[in-house]
This record gives structure tokens, C-alpha cells and sequence, in this order.
């Protein structure tokens, strides 16, 4: 499949490639869709096997954020951009040359942190473009996007409030602690895990969290779980092991497939999709750029009523939330 046909598949207008070899950057820039907006996408700074690869990762990603900004009902788009890390990569020069890759584009893109960019590297980028967040607390405006979801996921159920609920959060990076942290000031009873033992324990100590096996979190019986890691967790298999009543969490990419969300469907679970549920970074960073001014965290919380809407919608069809969630990003984008 050549690029063109990539960027057909993902319904995206445009694919820019960005190379300094002096410095080793190889990077792409993906802008899924301007229609209502300036695209707005993180940078991802991983080991990419090939470029297809790489490219496919891209497109996907600007495909969710431009549906993250319609479901929010943000006048934005989506992009992303993708760094082919290796063993070349000058990151202070190579990331202050993609801030002037990204300030070639005329304001038509805007970007901040993902997976393996780090504020270090977001200051570098200012320095090439203005178009940057780089002071954004991307892990405390997502995880407060993720309790929103959580309370109208459970309003849904005519259980409101998080006081009391047992809630398991697999991951804990920057959302996922700071999850932990927010659920244990709301009286709720926290399960973590994380591959790093030695971070469990932390969390475990700071919010008085119960430290759960890493493979054991799928299936440990909670009122909420809240996947914050590598995308794919929710196979088939998974969802058949799951002893949840509700799936809000901040990973990409929750879904191995479009068969587990009917799965989850069928068993009852309600899922609210990565997109909605992990909108919170994008929701204040989009707000604070048209504002002009740094807003309160309070801008987050209309994931909730992302999330009521998705969800009654949801059951008014029969549908998974998943399927209904798209819909809706669809239309607005239209």
C-alpha cells in the first residue's frame, strides 16, 4: 500500500515529511482534518521497525484527535506527529529544527507531548515555533478528563458519585498517577498496576492504593477500570475475563478490535471510548490557545458531558458506544 492509498484509508488531508539528517530527524507530520479548525496534535518520539509503519502510526493518530476535537466540540482538527527515534537523533537540534517545520505550516497545525517526548524536548521545539504547548500539565488535564467520564459512566447507571466505587487503573505514568491520586481524593478505593513494581509501590504509598499484579488487573473485580498504558488491552479474550461495570481510561487504542467492543456490549459494560474519555489535554490546550490565556482545569470537565452524550445515544440505538462515538465525529466533521 503506497502513502496515498494510507491517507485514503484514513480519510486525511495531508502527510508531511521532515528530514535533517545532519541531526537525524526523520519525521512526520499527519493532519488528518482541518474542516473545523487548525489541527492539533502531540509529538511521538518512538522505534519505528519501518517507515510504513511509522506512517500508519501517524495517520491513526491524527484520525483520533481530529475525532477527540469533534466530540469535544472543539473548533480544531486533528494531527499528529511521529519521530523515528534512533540512535542518530541530536534531540536538542533535531527538535528546535521540527519546531521550524512546524512554524513553516502557518499556523495550520499545533502540537505538545506524547509517548517518548519529554518537556525538555517541547522547549526545544519552542524554539523554532510558538505553535507549542510546552508548559501544558498534559497528565493532570487528561486524568481530570478521565474522572469526568467516570462520573457520567456511572450517572449512565444511575450510580453517581466515585465515593465508595472500587476502581483499577492499569498504567501509571504521568494520567495514570495522577488518576490514582484524584480517585483517592474522591473516597474511592484505587487498585494500580504498572510493569514497574517499584512505581506501584510509590503510587501505592501516596494514595493508599492497593497494588494489583500487572496480569491480574484485567480481570480483578472493580466497580470502574481505567486502562492508562499501551493500547490493545481489551482483546476478545480480555473482555471474557473482565469483572467491571465500567471501561474510562486514558490509553489510545483501547480496543484489539472491533469484535470486543461488541463483546463488551453484549455483557453489559459500558465502555466510553479512549477518544472521549481522554480528552482533557486537547480540550484546555485548544481553549488556552484561542483564549490567549492559561484557563482553570475546570475547561475539562466537558469530557463528562461528551461522554452523557455518547452514552445515551449509545443506548437510544442499541449500539456500542464505540460505533456511536465515531458516528458522531463523523457528522460533525462532515
Amino acid at each position: 500500500m503506497n502513502s496515498f492509498d494510507l491517507l485514503a484509508q484514513f480519510g486525511a488531508e495531508s502527510v508531511q515529511f521532515v528530514s535533517d539528517e545532519a541531526r537525524g530527524l526523520r519525521a512526520i507530520i499527519a493532519v488528518h482534518s482541518t474542516r473545523r479548525g487548525p489541527a492539533f496534535g502531540g509529538i511521538r518520539t518512538l522505534s519505528y521497525s519501518t517507515l510504513h509503519a511509522a506512517l500508519t502510526d501517524a495517520l491513526r493518530l491524527a484520525q483520533h484527535m481530529s475525532y477527540k476535537a469533534a466530540l469535544a466540540d472543539l473548533r480544531a482538527g486533528g494531527g499528529k506527529i511521529v519521530v523515528m527515534k534512533s540512535e542518530r537523533l541530536d534531540r536538542r537540534l533535531a527538535f528546535i529544527a521540527l519546531g521550524r517545520a512546524i512554524d513553516r505550516l502557518g499556523g495550520s497545525f499545533f502540537t505538545g507531548l506524547d509517548v517518548g517526548t519529554t518537556y525538555e524536548d517541547l522547549e526545544d521545539v519552542a524554539k523554532g515555533t510558538a505553535r507549542v504547548a510546552s508548559h501544558l500539565d498534559f497528565g493532570k488535564a487528561t486524568a481530570r478528563g478521565c474522572v469526568a467520564a467516570l462520573k457520567a459512566a456511572f450517572e449512565h447507571l444511575e450510580q453517581p458519585g466515585l465515593k465508595g466505587k472500587t476502581v483499577a487503573v492499569q498504567g501509571l505514568g504521568s494520567v495514570g498517577l495522577e488518576l490514582a491520586h484524584m480517585l483517592a481524593g474522591a473516597q474511592a478505593r484505587v487498585l494500580v498496576a504498572d510493569i514497574d513494581d517499584e512505581r506501584a509501590q510509590g503510587a501505592a504509598r501516596e494514595t493508599g492504593a492497593q497494588v494489583v499484579k500487572p496480569g491480574e488487573i484485567l480481570a480483578v473485580s472493580c466497580d470502574a477500570l481505567a486502562p492508562c498504558a499501551l493500547g490493545g488491552a481489551l482483546t476478545l479474550q480480555a473482555v471474557k475475563s473482565l469483572r467491571c461495570r465500567v471501561i474510562a481510561g486514558s490509553a489510545n487504542n483501547q480496543l484489539a478490535s472491533p469484535a470486543a467492543a461488541k463483546a463488551l456490549h453484549a455483557r453489559g459494560i459500558v465502555y466510553v471510548p479512549d477518544f472521549v474519555a481522554n480528552a482533557g489535554a486537547l480540550i484546555k490546550g485548544v481553549l488556552e490557545h484561542q483564549a490567549g490565556r492559561e484557563l482553570s482545569f475546570d475547561v475539562v470537565d466537558r469530557v463528562g458531558d461528551s461522554t452523557k452524550a455518547v452514552l445515551d445515544r449509545a443506548r437510544s440505538e442499541g449500539r456500542p458506544p464505540s460505533e456511536v462515538a465515531e458516528r458522531i465525529a463523523l457528522e460533525r466533521l462532515a
